[in-house]
């Protein structure tokens, strides 16, 4: 009771002052006790994100030093090397296949040929069994052109290649012209003008032309000339024989295979010769048509009835309209233009000179143009 009675008293001696003085105090000690338990928290929570954050900074660093350690070789060095690498081993491949025998090992093949031997094709094209398959095939163009140089029958040829190591060797040939009449048979005459080989009686063709001469630079000169005239005309000639006359060296007699014949110079054949086309309607069976110097029709049997003094005066005539020839090739050009228009009227309509087809005993003269000589 006592006790009580002190606190009382004391509680009742304290003034306003010291009264608000212990609250303050109070509040105080309850937010001093308070923030220290804030920070024991925060402490708490800021111990595992340092220990995160220390974590993620070691992970960087090790990237970085990975990154580091390959960023030292540039990427253009690490292609590079690569590459030769890459190279080297293709080296060492190829340099065990070249020593190798299958280097060597070609398969040849020719295709095209109806004339030409494919054996004497693989010849002309100079390959040898020792010939590397790289060389031959760096040296396609130049084996086609050697094979074309080589076999007279080639006209063109052209190598391909097909891996691993066959080559073809397509061919075109040069088709025959005509065949030159020999005591050991038929020789065929090419395109080129060269000649070919002798072909069996049973090997001719129905309808071709024989040749009987047998100078190679004339059948050469024939064959240009004949290659230049139209199919039409090629394919009614049976037989040309040179048959050379003091005044003209170079005259054929060509025998056609609708029963006339012609008598034309060589070195005028592609100019003379396609006038026959026009004329032939005018003549009868068996007729010759000379063209040496003008332009004339005759027959088998007129020449025949003919004396050595006839033949002479025939000879004598020829050498007169050979010179007329040489003048007339000296007048100028607009008199030869009007004497070729004339002349061209004159053979398509023979009938306006008063000629008829030519009876036995009678020769027909047509007027020949300039251009015909």
């Amino acid at each position: 009771m006592a006790k009580k009675k002190q606190n009382s008293q004391e509680k009742q001696v304290l003034t306003e002052w010291q009264k608000r003085n212990l609250e303050f105090l109070r509040k105080k000690e309850s937010e001093d006790s308070e923030g220290i338990d804030k920070e024991n928290t925060s402490i708490e929570n800021k111990v595992p994100e340092k220990k995160k954050v220390k974590k993620k900074k070691k992970a960087k660093k090790k990237k970085k030093n990975k990154l580091k350690s390959t960023s030292n070789i540039p990427i253009a060095q690490q292609n590079l090397a690569g590459l030769i690498v890459f190279s080297a081993a293709i080296l060492i491949v190829f340099s065990l296949f070249y020593i190798s025998p299958w280097s060597k090992q070609k398969i040849i093949t020719v295709s095209g040929t109806k004339n030409a031997l494919p054996e004497d094709v693989k010849v002309a094209s100079g390959i040898l069994d020792t010939d590397y398959i790289s060389y031959v095939f760096l040296n396609q163009n130049k084996v086609a052109r050697t094979i074309e140089k080589t076999n007279v029958w080639v006209k063109k040829a052209t190598v391909t290649y097909d891996f691993p190591n066959q080559f073809n060797i397509a061919v075109k040939e040069y088709p025959i012209v005509a065949y030159r009449q020999t005591t050991n048979g038929y020789v065929s005459i090419l395109e080129s003008g060269k000649t070919g080989g002798t072909v069996s009686t049973s090997n001719l063709p129905d309808k071709f032309i024989t040749l009987k001469m047998d100078d190679e630079k004339k059948i050469e000169d024939l064959v240009k000339e004949l290659n230049k005239l139209d199919s039409k005309i090629k394919n009614n000639i049976q037989i040309i024989n040179l048959t050379p006359t003091k005044a003209t060296s170079d005259l054929l007699t060509i025998e056609l295979y609708d029963g006339n014949s012609i008598r034309v110079p060589l070195s005028q054949l592609t100019v003379k010769l396609p006038y026959y086309e026009k004329i032939k309607s005018q003549l009868s069976d068996g007729s010759i048509v000379d063209m040496e110097v003008g332009l004339y029709t005759t027959t088998p049997e007129v020449e025949s009835s003919k004396t050595d003094g006839d033949k002479k005066k025939d000879k004598d005539k020829t050498d007169k309209k050979e010179e007329n020839k040489t003048s007339e090739e000296d007048q100028d050009t607009t008199t030869s233009t009007e004497q070729h228009s004339e002349g061209e009227s004159n053979s398509e309509n023979p009938g306006i000179q008063g000629q008829e087809n030519p009876t036995v005993g009678q020769e027909t003269t047509l007027r020949p143009s300039p251009a015909q000589g």
